[in-house]
């Protein structure tokens, strides 16, 4: 079987393209969103192209911006931050109520939390928390989606939204660990899965 993960990221990263390369915290934290896109997509010689990475941008000045990475359609991105950040900044640039294809396998558009809830509601939803169940206990289908957030996590509107819609709370460890780091513990658990 083979399993189609979806990673959200909630970013605070700053809705506008100019953004310095050589600082890239300093612009909402993209560096986080970039260290996330490589951890779920980057093997040691492949990338996986079984996986979907979807964040909401919610920093000044033109927030909401929605983007998603295909593994499948991913074309000329490097796995270090500099590189996904510069698609980042290309994605912001275009961003617009109509989806567009900002590069290959990148997608952009305005879409805000809410409504990307209710597209995906045809997924398993997991809302990662060290509180919850051992992701060891969950039986997992063929294409969950788990959200992440950054430094500074989803709000609680967000978390009820999730329950709302039967997500259910999954814990790697009792430690409160990267979302990169999670991302990587996840993608390693879901190919154990798969081997067996």
């Amino acid at each position: 079987m083979t399993i189609y993960r979806h990673f959200y990221l909630k970013s605070n990263a700053l809705t506008k393209p100019d953004v310095n390369l050589k600082d890239l915290p300093s612009a909402g934290r993209i560096d986080i969103i970039a260290r996330c896109v490589n951890s779920a997509f980057w093997l040691s010689d492949d990338i996986r192209r079984n996986v979907f990475f979807h964040t909401i941008l919610h920093g000044q000045p033109n927030p909401p911006i929605y983007i998603r990475f295909e593994g499948e359609k991913l074309r000329k991105v490097s796995p270090d931050e500099r590189s996904i950040a510069i698609f980042i900044i290309k994605a912001i640039e275009k961003a617009g109520d109509e989806e567009k294809e900002s590069t290959p396998g990148i997608f952009v558009s305005k879409k805000d939390f809410k409504k990307f809830v209710d597209e995906n509601r045809n997924k398993e939803y997991y809302l990662m928390d060290e509180k919850g169940e051992r992701i060891e206990k969950i039986d997992f289908g063929e294409e969950p989606l788990f959200f992440l957030g950054d430094n500074k996590g989803l709000n609680e509107e967000e978390k009820e939204i999730l329950h709302r819609y039967g997500a259910i709370d999954v814990s790697i460890g009792k430690k409160s660990y990267l979302s990169s780091h999670c991302i990587t513990v996840i993608n390693w658990f879901l190919d154990r899965v798969e081997g067996k």
